[in-house]
């Protein structure tokens, strides 16, 4: 009776184990069971796969951790008021994600637009750097608020120069806003104050 019992568990252990290496194939998209492979290559296989896996995800996870983040600014006349308490702002979100998450790897970067008949003023871009400190100087003693005129500003060509012309390289790409008027329309708007 001992005998049958041993045999029924050990009978009973086999296909459990085989059924999760079925399902462990499955998963991996390896064929199962061909008449060549032994348990021991099928479970050597997977074992190689789900370590290439772990390895992947860990490289993806450390790949996220490398963070561009530009801020794109009204610098229109209208901002005059807010310019300063905008610029102490982006200093302070910087500042804290640099300082406090020590994993994160942090390129910053600015790009302030004004109106379209601002022309040479129009835009004002600081391409990403990983220096807070170079950041925080022209930040700091480069950034103003002029021009404007009418209502609308340049959102739109501040956001499409903050993609298109600035050197984005991490996969993680952040744009933060900050703005006081809406965009104009396809057209510059010709209502000057």
């Amino acid at each position: 009776m001992n005998k049958k019992i041993r045999t029924d568990s050990s009978a009973n252990n086999m296909n459990l184990f085989e059924e999760r290496l079925r399902r462990y194939e499955d998963e991996t998209g390896q064929i199962s069971s061909t008449p060549i492979s032994t348990v021991i290559d099928r479970v050597s296989h997977l074992r190689k796969t789900r370590e290439n896996d772990a390895s992947k995800a860990i490289i993806n996870i450390q790949t996220s951790m490398n963070l561009d983040l530009c801020f794109v600014l009204d610098c229109t006349g209208s901002m005059s008021h807010y310019i300063e308490a905008a610029k102490e702002h982006i200093l302070k979100v910087a500042s804290f994600i640099n300082s406090n998450n020590s994993n994160i790897k942090l390129w910053v970067g600015f790009c302030g637009y004004r109106d379209h008949y601002n022309h040479g003023d129009r835009l004002q871009i600081f391409d990403f750097t990983n220096s807070f400190e170079k950041f925080k100087m022209y930040i700091t003693n480069k950034v103003t608020a002029i021009g404007g005129g009418d209502i609308p500003e340049d959102v739109l060509g501040g956001l499409n120069a903050a993609i298109t012309e600035m050197t984005w390289s991490n996969a993680t790409r952040i744009i933060i806003h900050i703005g006081d008027a809406p965009p104009h329309e396809q057209q510059p708007c010709q209502d000057y104050d």
